[in-house]
């Protein structure tokens, strides 16, 4: 499955409409916030269709999981493009083996969870809240509407130079490094070492931004935003991949790359792409293959990105706050 999708669910009392674009989204919130009634709607709908009350509007068959938690894998692997709903009295979604399990399946997952799932790279841009947007009284409707939880990630910074923790050792990491020192740059060792990795830094004379893929990073936010919260010399940057960094920088121009960027949903099928930074991964390998000069290679990167022309380019799509500490 591939592409954005508008869903509108409503009875005589309660309306909730929303899009969905990615394989994996993510809802959280405090009880009583409307995520069981969601589901509910859904699945009175699937079960008596008109007859229940509820209308739905999709273009893709909307399932809610309503097994035991042990026959799940069967009643996943049955279903196909269809966006599948699971609540988080289900343990396991938060298992490896539901993990492998729908990483090449066609559908769209929903997944209502207040702990972070720790086994699937989903997208901090893809974890919301649901609110509502229009309450009035009986026998009106209430309307429901996601809203992301974490829309923007930057801070104002204290102004200080700055110290970059970035989460592997590839061609990320051998970028920043190159724009500002190796004694400037930690290499963390993985999504899952950033926050042992702040936390073990004591020193508050610079600061510490945290750069990683925003679009594996949701399970890890959270965590991340805590210090943030606290520690004034903190803030992060979480772009969709440093692959996605040159693309929308320009580096790699062509008509195709611009048309991809402006809504990738349309071209990442989620039975091939886990998550979106291995389209953009993909994308930067396929549109460079044929130059020996710019060919992309994720564990060594061609001197071609190291040059100032390239720098600079990235340079003016990253948030103002980071230009100024390292440039």
């Amino acid at each position: 499955m591939k592409g954005k999708h508008h869903i509108m669910v409503e009875n005589d009392h309660v309306r909730y409409e929303f899009d969905i674009k990615r394989n994996i989204t993510v809802i959280q919130g405090d009880s009583a916030t409307g995520k069981t009634s969601l589901l509910d709607l859904l699945r009175q709908y699937s079960m008596r269709k008109e007859g229940s009350g509820v209308l739905l509007q999709s273009d893709k068959k909307c399932v809610v999981y309503g097994g035991t938690i042990d026959n799940w894998k069967p009643v996943i692997e049955a279903e196909h493009d269809s966006i599948i709903f699971i609540d988080e009295d289900y343990p396991f979604v938060f298992s490896k083996d539901f993990a492998a399990t729908i990483k090449n399946t066609d559908n769209y997952y929903v997944l209502i969870s207040r702990r972070p799932l720790k086994e699937l790279p989903y997208s901090t841009q893809e974890i919301y809240g649901i609110r509502t947007s229009g309450k009035y009284h009986f026998p009106e409707k209430v309307y429901n509407e996601f809203y992301p939880l974490y829309p923007d990630t930057e801070k104002e910074t204290t102004g200080k130079g700055t110290i970059l923790i970035v989460e592997d050792a590839n061609s990320g990491y051998q970028f920043w490094e190159n724009v500002c020192g190796s004694e400037n740059c930690i290499c963390a060792g993985g999504n899952a070492n950033i926050y042992n990795t702040l936390i073990n830094i004591k020193n508050n004379s610079v600061q510490l931004t945290v750069i990683a893929d925003g679009a594996a990073f949701g399970s890890f936010i959270e965590g991340i935003l805590s210090i943030a919260e606290i520690r004034k010399d903190v803030s992060i940057y979480l772009p969709e991949s440093f692959e996605w960094l040159i693309l929308k920088a320009g580096v790699i121009d062509s008509a195709n790359i611009r048309d991809i960027l402006s809504s990738p949903e349309n071209y990442i099928e989620s039975s091939r792409f886990f998550s979106w930074e291995r389209f953009f991964t993909e994308l930067l390998k396929d549109e460079t293959a044929d130059d020996p000069v710019k060919k992309y290679n994720k564990s060594q990167l061609a001197a071609f990105y190291l040059q100032k022309k390239s720098i600079d380019k990235i340079k003016n799509v990253i948030p103002n706050q980071l230009q100024k500490m390292l440039f």
